[in-house]
């Protein structure tokens, strides 16, 4: 009964839109419900399609091979670090981090062990190593932002680099580091030499070194973790499974 008073109603309508000279299929597609059958939606444009959702960084040119020169002549060349700050800026998103990775996985080679400091920011396919990574950005950040304040670097500041230390004590004390339970672990250790204020004394080299042995090793526990680099990273999906 009640679909014989749908189809009268509808018969009424396109009637009355032919009396009016209206399109009947328009004055179909208008009514609730039974209009997205006679006549489908368009389809959603591209750019709302894309709301909420990461879009890839730009990241700047960059040479990650010379970060880690053993033969470098200036340790605290703000160019090296500049370079080193501005790509790392990026890494702060899954989108951002895919693209970072990706591009150090392409400069590292297959071995993470060949060369474990350059290996630390490659991709990795254990999402838990892939988390630990987020701590080492965050220490190399740190070591840059010493680097560029100890030469004056214009936009460097002690704000600067209390601002990565804070990230590096919210992930030590909230992330692997914290859930291993370990006290004396590569990780441990490396957030304790992170954590390093002689800087706000006067003495920046002291804290610059600090962080250099904080990411040494770290940068040796990933690979010890994670030997193989990875095309691209695998990430913890919203329920804490490995995705």
């Amino acid at each position: 009964m009640g679909k014989l008073a749908i189809v009268l109603v509808l018969l009424a309508l396109m009637g009355s839109a032919r009396c009016y000279g209206a399109d009947p299929k328009e004055v179909v597609a208008g009514l609730p419900v039974v209009g997205a059958i006679v006549s489908p939606p368009p389809a959603m444009p591209a750019y709302v399609a894309s709301i909420g959702k990461e879009a890839p960084p730009a990241l700047p040119e960059a040479d990650p091979k010379q970060w880690f020169a053993s033969d470098a002549k200036d340790a605290l060349a703000p160019a090296r670090w500049q370079e080193v700050a501005s790509f790392l800026a990026a890494a702060g998103t899954r989108a951002g981090w895919t693209e970072v990775c990706k591009k150090v996985s392409a400069a590292a080679g297959g071995e993470r062990a060949a060369n474990p400091p350059l290996g630390a920011l490659a991709c990795s396919a254990d999402a838990s190593v892939t988390a630990m990574q987020s701590l080492a950005v965050e220490v190399l950040a740190a070591r840059a932002a010493v680097a560029l304040w100890l030469r004056g670097a214009p936009g460097s500041s002690v704000a600067a680099i209390g601002g990565h230390q804070g990230e590096i004590r919210l992930l030590c004390a909230t992330g692997l580091a914290a859930r291993e339970g370990a006290t004396e672990g590569p990780m441990q250790q490396a957030c304790s030499r992170a954590l390093e204020t002689a800087y706000l004394e006067g003495d920046g080299p002291a804290t610059f070194a600090a962080l250099g042995e904080a990411y040494g090793a770290l940068a040796g526990e990933i690979a010890q973790r994670d030997p193989k680099v990875a095309p691209e990273p695998a990430f913890f999906d919203t329920r804490g499974q490995r995705k």
